[in-house]
């Protein structure tokens, strides 16, 4: 099955979390956005800081469908 691609940017600063941030996530599987933990995730990964999960709520992003 394909996957969705997403554009995920930080709209707000929230403890390691920098407004500006943004990653790109593919959920496989499902047309549903990413979860907070494959957004934290993604961050850690690209720029290693460790980001608690209450600052990842939707409403911390702007998340956009790439494809």
């Amino acid at each position: 099955m394909a996957g969705t691609l997403w554009s995920v940017t930080a709209a707000k600063s929230a403890g390691k979390l920098t407004r500006g941030m943004t990653v790109e996530i593919l959920v496989v599987g499902t047309t549903a956005r990413p979860s907070a933990k494959q957004i934290i995730e993604a961050i850690e990964s690209k720029y290693g800081v460790t980001v608690a999960s209450c600052h990842c709520g939707y409403g911390n992003f702007e998340i956009v469908k790439l494809g």
